[in-house]
């Protein structure tokens, strides 16, 4: 497994966990810890790599052996632990013991015949452990004349452990070590008293009941640590540190195929690839066969079984799947009685190649590893391959078993199985199964006789991939089709990869000339097809009269319950809604809810009813539809409309005030969508994330998440406004004003007339807004709010109106309006009044009281400002909270009640100033100011801030200097950064 910067790529949390359990053994409380997992997970690599971060603890390893584990005493022995020689020893030559033979290792450790055997190796092992841990001479030495362990007994790394440290002993592949060591160490460790972390790692033999390694780890009480396959982005980071190369999606999916995420068979797949196909194939496609270790392994343990077993294995093989151990028997044409099969069985069972269960009287089987069944059905010869392949399809229980096996069978194109393939696809898509759709045209494609049909099923077999949301495997499927003739169907089906790979313009052009380009006497298969997906371009462009001109389009030329018209129309309530027409919007949902043929396309319509709820501030109705449309794994439906529900379903819980429910919804749409690539969603998902960490105060991994949506210029609108919104919500955390303009400046440029700006789908409105009225361009604020609005109280949606009085109030306040401005505060809460939007009501509270201070009207300002931070610190937003903290202060009544999420915001929150003598007298409004100016603020942002004039900032300063014995805003500075601790030394909190 690749390191990098010291760090083991995708092990992070594994090495912070022994890292914990060191600190814990280093005060006094020994500790054992046992890692888990298969072969070539990366055991042994972690081990290493958590040993080279403590390169001055005392320590020692020993690793099992398979052709070691009868060598009794053997791991004890590389441990430098050997039976020490006393008084009662008799003057027998070196080497032999009354009992046992010449050169056995367990000679001296026969105790007394009413003691244990492993007794005197326990004792010994505890004092070699003492002095380890304690840093004194080796207590244990070799007895005389014995045989050393093949590697000899290493002395240990001498310098003492030190008081604020632990030894290590490493216990590597416990499940082939000795019963007499174990039984020892576990002795010792059970008595330990010193600082002392026991490190082992353990395979899935070591773990089943009764194993000498499974009562090892039960007797010392071990806590366990599996270890997971890598995810894809922790894969791909490995292939490139340690192969260098940058995997495409396609790759990327072969690789974690070849290795199930096993890193060390992940290197191993990058090396042999690239050695068969070199760098730039392997790049791109990936490997294409399971690593040479495994198929190795694999041919061994079949070598040793006997015919029937053998041939038992390969039928499961091919069989795939939990077959019935019968029908795998009757395929592999043994003898079938129960007798037969069972033996068989229990044959490979016990060589590690199947795994066997009962299952209501029916004896299940199938091959232990994934892997290994790939090594199995790879390593018949072709002939017996497509012979068992043949025998599977005539007994195969279903039409679609029946179809692959015959498919697997072909060593031609067939235009008989094609046809099969064809209806079965008809059937799958049918039913709305596209991944099982596309699989079957893909097989026609390679199949059928005819050049046209095989040219039209690939188109339909890369575009039922997309659909699917698998756009990895329909990558080498465009690459084909970008080499055929141009066409109507083949421009479409290129634009409609083009659409989730974010590609505007491309997909744009595409559709164009495949529409222009249609044959006079075309189908209106075709047309429908094409239309359909300039629906979808329509709403990734957020078009509301294009979707609805072509929503209209589609389902007139297909019919409104072909698939096609359902998925128009699961477009069309999110048209009516984005052009404010809800009332028709939800008639067209609940018109499409009745429909018959809907099946697996329910989970568009979720999809859609979920995403209009949100819009129209039902976050109950939001939610419960939002979750519906993300479909388990097991369950008919399609990713890409996973991932668009993730997105949404993480701006409900974020509205809704569930910030954990959003932050975990976010991640798992971007842990699903880091193989996949479907750049279209990916802004969004990072928007919700970057909003909820930047108000947590964790800036950086809040910009991570904002330089990640970022989007290029000819990405979809749907993407520049996802990006904007990311980097206005880091930058408004901040407290960089001219940044959110500047963040928001791509969504201003746009066409916002056809959807953009409609209330309640895109809520970006009111930050560009607050921004410039913080940047003093109060004309273009109000010019900017004032049609939005009218629209906003012309459809009386609720929290836009909210959101945009809010900003109307500090307009009204900073023109000195502040009768009016008070009004439009009071109507924006009235507006919100009733709706479970907690974080949107606080910022109103904030800016409310903000303007109540300014106006002179201190004890109403606390009390608005103190709920606004109540509301804040409930959601954990400590930037805003430490706002509302400075404000009170302002007003002469902070509480100190956040101090602790302000130092975690950066130190802005109320308490003591840093650097600031505890005796120093200053006021409330000094105290803001102190810190403001500390911070790095001009005179002028101090002002702007706090809502006074320039003047009475200089004012304060010069009370402040007076006070401390200081002449300069450098010292005030440089006493505040002496003072505060060094991860406060970042602001998170700007002025707001």
């Amino acid at each position: 497994m690749a390191i990098l910067d010291g760090e083991l790529v995708g092990r992070a949390q594994e090495l912070s966990e022994l890292d914990a359990l060191l600190g814990l053994a280093a005060s006094g409380s020994p500790q054992c810890v046992i890692i888990e997992g298969p072969e070539g997970i990366g055991k042994s690599a972690l081990v290493a790599a958590f040993a080279a971060r403590h390169p001055g603890v005392a320590a020692l390893r020993a690793t099992g052996s398979e052709w070691e584990r009868a060598l009794q005493g053997g791991m004890l022995g590389q441990l430098g632990i050997v039976p020490a020689r006393g008084p009662a020893d008799t003057d027998e030559p070196a080497g032999t013991h009354p009992g046992g033979e010449e050169g056995t290792h367990d000679a001296g450790w026969s105790p007394p015949a009413e003691q244990p055997a492993w007794l005197p190796a326990g004792m010994a092992a505890l004092d070699r452990l003492t002095a380890l841990a304690e840093g004194g001479p080796d207590t244990s030495t070799p007895a005389e004349g014995r045989t050393p362990a093949p590697d000899g007994a290493p002395a240990p790394d001498r310098s003492p452990a030190g008081a604020h440290s632990a030894a290590l002993v490493v216990l590597d592949a416990l499940e082939h070590a000795d019963a007499l060591s174990l039984e020892a160490l576990a002795y010792a460790f059970r008595r330990l008293a010193v600082p002392l972390l026991m490190l082992g790692t353990m395979g899935p033999a070591g773990a089943h009941p009764g194993s000498p390694a499974a009562v090892f780890a039960a007797a010392v009480g071990a806590r366990r640590l599996r270890l997971a396959p890598l995810g894809p982005a922790a894969l791909r980071g490995l292939a490139s540190a340690r192969a260098g190369l940058e995997l495409s999606a396609e790759a990327l999916e072969a690789l974690m195929g070849a290795s199930r995420g096993y890193p060390g068979l992940a290197l191993e797949a990058l090396a042999e690839g690239e050695e068969l196909l070199g760098a730039s194939a392997m790049a791109s496609e990936g490997p294409r066969s399971v690593p040479a270790s495994v198929a190795s392994r694999t041919a061994r343990a079949l070598e040793g079984l006997s015919r029937s077993a053998r041939a038992l294995v390969e039928a499961v093989g091919i069989l795939g799947g939990t077959p019935a151990a019968a029908d795998a028997a009757a395929l592999a044409g043994l003898d079938c009685t129960p007798e037969a099969v069972l033996a068989a069985a229990d044959e490979a069972w016990s060589a590690g190649l199947l795994d066997c269960w009962n299952v209501a009287g029916t004896l299940r089987v199938a091959v232990r590893e994934e892997l290994v069944r790939r090594a199995v059905v790879d390593g018949l010869g072709p002939g017996a391959r497509a012979a068992l392949h043949s025998r599977a399809a005539a007994q195969a229980p279903s039409t679609r078993e029946r179809v692959h096996h015959l498919v697997a069978a072909a060593t031609s194109p067939d235009a008989a199985i094609a046809g099969e393939a064809d209806a079965l696809a008809a059937a799958e898509s049918t039913a709305g199964n596209w991944s099982a759709a596309a699989d079957a045209l893909l097989a026609a494609s390679r199949l059928h006789t005819e050049p046209r049909l095989r040219e039209e099923r690939l188109l339909e077999a890369a575009e039922a991939m997309i659909g699917a949301g698998d756009l990895p495997r329909a990558a080498p499927l465009i690459r084909q089709i970008e080499s055929l003739p141009q066409s109507a169907l083949r421009d479409a089906a290129l634009a409609y990869y083009a659409i989730h790979r974010g590609h505007a313009r491309r997909a744009g052009a595409l559709l164009e000339r495949a529409w222009a380009s249609r044959p006079a006497d075309t189908s209106r298969e075709v047309s429908s097809r094409i239309a359909q997906y300039r629906v979808l371009h329509s709403f990734a462009s957020w078009d509301s009269p294009s979707l609805l001109a072509w929503t209209e389009t589609a389902v007139r030329l297909s019919g409104p319950d072909s698939t096609a018209g359902l998925e128009a129309r699961a477009m069309l309530g999110l048209g009516l809604g984005s052009a404010g027409r809800h009332r028709e919007a939800h008639a067209a949902y609940r018109e499409l809810a009745t429909s018959p043929h809907l099946g697996a396309r329910s989970q568009r319509l979720q999809l859609g009813r979920g995403w209009l709820a949100l819009a129209l501030d039902d976050l109950d109705e939001a939610r419960l539809e939002l979750r519906a449309a993300i479909q388990p794994a097991r369950r008919p439906g399609s990713l890409r409309i996973t991932l668009w529900a993730h997105a949404m379903l993480a701006r409900a819980e974020f509205l809704g005030g569930r910030w954990d429910d959003a932050l975990a919804t976010a991640r798992a749409g971007l842990a699903l969508n880091t193989p996949v690539g479907m750049e279209l969603v990916d802004p969004l998902l990072h928007w919700t994330a970057a909003q909820v960490l930047a108000l947590r105060a964790d800036a950086d991994a809040a910009e991570q998440h904002a330089a990640a949506a970022a989007s290029a210029a000819e990405a979809y609108p749907v993407m520049h406004l996802g990006a904007a919104m990311a980097a206005a919500a880091v930058a408004e955390a901040r407290g960089d004003h001219p940044a959110v303009l500047r963040a928001c400046e791509p969504v201003v440029r746009l066409d916002r007339t056809r959807g953009i700006d409609e209330p309640g789908f895109w809520p970006w409105q009111d930050v560009y807004a607050k921004a410039l009225v913080r940047t003093g361009d109060l004309d273009a604020a109000d010019a900017f709010l004032r049609p939005l609005e009218a629209r906003a109280r012309e459809l009386s949606h609720r929290s836009t109106t909210a959101r945009l009085a809010s900003v109307r109030g500090r307009i009204l306040a900073a023109r000195g309006e502040t009768d009016h401005a008070m009004a439009s505060f009071e109507g924006a809460l009235g507006a919100i009044a009733g709706l479970a939007l907690p974080y949107d009501s606080a910022r109103i509270r904030f800016a409310y009281g903000q303007t109540l201070r300014r106006a002179g009207r201190r004890r109403d300002a606390a009390a608005v400002l103190s709920t606004a931070r109540d509301g804040f610190a409930a959601l954990g937003a400590v930037v805003d909270a430490a706002r509302c903290e400075r404000e009170l202060q302002a007003a002469g009544t902070g509480t100190g009640a956040v101090a602790s999420m302000g130092a975690a915001a950066g130190g802005q929150a109320a308490g003591p100033v840093p650097g600031v003598p505890a005796g120093a007298a200053f006021t409330a409004q000094e105290e803001a100011v102190i810190r403001l100016v500390a911070s790095g603020m001009s005179n002028r942002d101090a002002a702007r801030e706090l809502f006074v004039s320039v003047k009475t900032v200089q004012y304060h300063l010069t009370r402040i200097y007076a006070k401390l014995g200081i002449s300069s805003r450098s010292e005030l500075a440089a006493g505040f950064a002496a003072g505060r601790p060094a991860s406060a030394a970042r602001p998170a909190a700007g002025p707001d």
